[in-house]
C-alpha cells in the first residue's frame, strides 16, 4: 500500500497500531520503552567505552615508565623501552577499533529509534480523528516529526554514549590519578565543583529557551505550512505584506530566542574548554614544586598532565550531553502529546466479511431520533433527525449554508462520533463497528477532494489494494462516468499526467470529479455525494447525475458499485429523480418527500426550484 493510500484510509483499522508505546505520563518511561527493544546493542556498546577508556587510562601508565626510564641507564634497558613504545602503539591501534565499534553499537540504535518513533508517530496520527486535527495544525505536526525526533535520535544515539563515555572516564581517570598523588587531584577537583556550578545555572537558563525556541518553531512551521497551503487566496486578496509581516514577526521570535540559546552557550562553552587548559597550568604548577621538593618524577608529572587532559575531555563533553539531553527530553514531551493520545475505538474489532455484507442488505442504514452539538458548544447543530436508506434508494439531503448537512455527512460516515443508539447499520448501532468496517460499507465524497501531486491514473486508483487496477475496461468507463474522459485524452501525457500539488494544475470541477471516479472505483454499500456537483455546469451535472445513478445496477454482471446514493447539495437539480428528498433547516428536517410533491408545497424547497429555474432560464 503506498503512502497515499495510507493517507486516506488514515484509520485505526486499517493501519495496524502493533506494538504501540505504553500510555505514560513519564517520558522517562516512554525513552526506557524505546531503549530496551535495542538493549543487547547497548550492553556491548558499553562494554566496548569500558575498553577504550580502560586503554586510554594505561597508555599514560606506560608514557610514565618509558619517561622514567630515560632518566636512568637507558643504555642498558633500551630494550624494554621498545617494548613500552610498541605496547603503547598496539594499545592505541586496539583503541582505535574499539571506539569505532563503540560509535557502531551506539549510533546504530540511534537511529533505529529514530525510524521506529517515526512510524509509531505515523501510525497514531494515522488513527486519531478528525477532532485532533482541528486544534493541531499541520505545521505543528511536521515540526514534531522533523525537528523533536531529531532531539530524542540524538539522545539515543550519541548523547547515550557520551553519558557512559563520561560516567567511565570519570570513573577511571580520577582513580588514576588518585593513585598516583591524592594531593593533586585535590586541586584539580576543586576548580571542577567551581566550574560546574556555574555551568549548572546556565543550563537552567537554556533549558527555558530551549523549550520557547520549539514552541516558536511550531507556530513558525505551522504558519508557514498554511501560508503555502493558501498562497492563491494569499495572493489574489493582496495579502502579501500582512502575510510577510507575520512571517517576519514569528521569525523574529524565533531568532530572539535562539540569540538568547547561543548567548548562554557563550558563556557556558567557554568555561567548560578552556578548564583542560586551567588544569595544565595548575599541574604544572603544583606538580613542579611537587618535582622539585617532594621527588615526584617527571615520568608521573607528565602521566598526571595526560590524565588531566583525558579528564577534561568527559568535562567538556559534559556540557554537550546536558544540552542535548535537555533539548531532546524537551522534543519527547512533545512527541509524547501525540502518542499519548486515546484512540477510543482502537479495540472495536472488524465483522467478519459476510456477516458485515448482510448488514445493509438486510436493514439499510437507520437514523434514530439523532441529535448533535459539537463539544465547544452547547446548542445542537442537529435535532431529532428521523430517517433510513433502503437498499437501491437515492435519498436527497438539501438545506441552505449552516442548516447542518455536513455535520450530518460526518456523523453518517463516523468522521464526527455521534455516540451510541442513534445510527443503525442494519440491526447493528454503527459506533460499535470498527473504523474499517464503517470505511467499507460507507465511502464518502466532499466538495473539497484531496488529490496528491501524482498522475491522474494513480490519484483515482489509490485506494484500491493493488494500486493500479487491472481492469482497464473498468477504468475507462469510471472516466467516462465520471466526465474525465475527454478531458483526460486532452491532458500531455493522458492518464499519466501529473495533477500537481494537491491538483493544483486542474480546475475545481476536474478534481471533484476525479474524487468522483475514486469513489466509483471499489463497490460500497453506501455512497454519499457531499456537493460534489457544485463546481461543474449543469449540461455536466446531467451527465454526471444519469451516470451516478447507474452504479445501484450492476455491471458486466457484477456487484454494483453502491447499494444506496445520498445526495447533499443545494441544486435542486440535483434532487430530481431522488426516491425522497430531506430538506434540513436549522439542524432539523422540515420537509421531506418526493420531487414532484415537494415543488407543489410552500416552502424553502419550493423557493429554491423556483429561483434556480429562473436563473437557468
Amino acid at each position: 500500500m503506498s503512502s497515499a493510500q495510507s493517507i486516506q484510509l488514515g484509520e485505526s483499522s486499517f493501519i495496524p497500531l502493533l506494538k504501540m508505546p505504553p500510555k505514560t505520563s513519564s517520558k522517562f518511561t516512554l525513552l526506557g520503552y524505546y531503549i530496551r527493544q535495542h538493549l543487547f546493542s547497548y550492553s556491548l556498546g558499553v562494554v566496548a567505552i569500558l575498553g577504550t577508556n580502560w586503554i586510554a587510562v594505561s597508555i599514560p601508565e606506560y608514557v610514565r615508565l618509558s619517561i622514567d626510564l630515560l632518566n636512568n641507564d637507558l643504555k642498558s634497558r633500551q630494550d624494554l623501552l621498545w617494548e613500552y613504545m610498541f605496547i603503547m602503539l598496539g594499545l592505541a591501534l586496539v583503541m582505535v577499533v574499539v571506539r569505532t565499534l563503540s560509535r557502531i553499537l551506539f549510533f546504530n540504535p540511534g537511529r533505529a529509534i529514530e525510524c521506529q518513533i517515526k512510524n509509531d508517530m505515523f501510525r497514531k496520527l494515522m488513527a486519531l480523528q478528525k477532532n485532533y486535527y482541528d486544534k493541531n495544525p499541520s505545521g505543528n505536526i511536521i515540526s514534531r516529526i522533523n525537528n523533536d525526533i531529531t532531539g530524542v535520535r540524538m539522545i539515543c544515539g550519541f548523547g547515550l554514549m557520551q553519558a557512559f563515555n563520561i560516567i567511565t572516564a570519570l570513573s577511571m581517570t580520577p582513580f588514576k590519578m588518585w593513585q598516583l598523588s591524592p594531593n593533586l587531584t585535590l586541586y584539580c577537583i576543586i576548580p571542577i565543583i567551581i566550574v560546574f556550578t556555574v555551568v549548572r545555572l546556565g543550563m537552567n537558563v537554556l533549558v527555558r529557551n530551549m523549550r520557547a525556541r520549539m514552541e516558536s518553531l511550531q507556530r513558525l512551521s505551522g504558519f508557514t505550512v498554511s501560508s503555502l497551503s493558501a498562497i492563491d487566496l494569499i495572493k489574489t486578496q493582496t495579502m502579501r505584506e500582512w502575510s510577510t509581516r507575520r512571517f517576519e514577526k514569528e521569525n523574529q521570535d524565533m531568532l530572539r530566542r535562539s540569540m538568547k540559546i547561543a548567548w548562554t552557550r557563550s558563556f557556558v562553552m567557554p568555561m567548560l574548554s578552556n578548564l583542560e587548559h586551567f588544569l595544565k597550568l595548575l599541574v604544572l604548577l603544583v606538580g613542579g614544586i611537587m618535582v622539585i621538593e617532594e621527588g615526584f618524577t617527571i615520568g608521573q608529572l607528565t602521566a598526571f598532565i595526560a590524565y588531566s587532559a583525558l579528564l577534561t575531555f568527559p568535562l567538556m563533553g559534559l556540557g554537550w550531553v546536558t544540552t542535548m539531553f535537555q533539548q531532546g527530553l524537551v522534543g519527547l514531551t512533545s512527541i509524547q502529546t501525540v502518542l499519548q493520545q486515546d484512540l477510543p475505538r482502537a479495540n472495536l474489532i472488524s465483522l467478519p466479511e459476510k456477516k458485515l455484507k448482510s448488514l445493509f442488505a438486510e436493514g439499510g442504514l437507520k437514523v434514530n431520533n439523532l441529535s448533535y452539538h459539537y463539544p465547544e458548544s452547547k446548542k445542537d447543530v442537529l435535532r431529532h433527525i428521523n430517517f433510513s436508506i433502503q437498499p437501491g434508494q437515492v435519498i436527497g439531503v438539501l438545506g441552505r449554508i449552516g442548516s447542518g448537512k455536513s455535520t450530518l455527512v460526518n456523523g453518517l460516515n463516523r468522521y464526527l462520533d455521534m455516540g451510541k443508539g442513534s445510527i443503525y447499520l442494519g440491526d447493528q448501532d454503527l459506533a460499535t463497528l470498527s473504523d474499517k468496517d464503517v470505511r467499507t460499507c460507507i465511502r464518502t465524497v466532499t466538495q473539497l477532494p484531496f488529490l496528491f501531486s501524482d498522475t491522474a491514473e494513480n490519484n483515482i486508483n489509490f485506494a484500491l489494494e493493488n494500486e493500479v487496477s487491472d481492469d482497464r475496461e473498468l477504468f475507462q468507463k469510471i472516466l467516462y462516468s465520471a466526465a474525465l474522459d475527454k478531458e483526460v485524452a486532452r491532458f500531455p501525457k493522458q492518464e499519466k499526467t501529473v495533477v500537481g500539488e494537491k491538483g493544483i494544475m486542474l480546475s475545481g470541477g476536474q478534481k471533484q470529479r476525479i474524487s468522483l471516479a475514486r469513489a466509483m472505483m471499489e463497490p460500497c454499500n453506501l455512497l454519499i455525494l457531499d456537493n460534489v456537483l457544485s463546481a461543474v455546469d449543469y449540461e455536466t451535472e446531467r451527465h454526471l447525475l444519469r451516470e451516478i445513478h447507474k452504479l445501484l445496477k450492476p455491471i458486466n454482471n457484477q456487484q454494483a458499485l453502491a447499494g444506496s446514493l445520498l445526495i447533499v447539495s443545494h441544486r435542486v437539480t440535483s434532487m430530481e429523480h431522488a426516491d425522497l428528498i430531506l430538506v434540513l433547516d436549522e439542524g432539523q428536517i422540515v420537509d421531506q418527500g418526493q420531487h414532484a410533491d415537494l415543488i407543489k408545497r410552500p416552502g424553502y424547497y419550493q423557493q429554491m426550484w423556483a429561483l434556480q429555474n429562473d436563473h437557468n432560464s
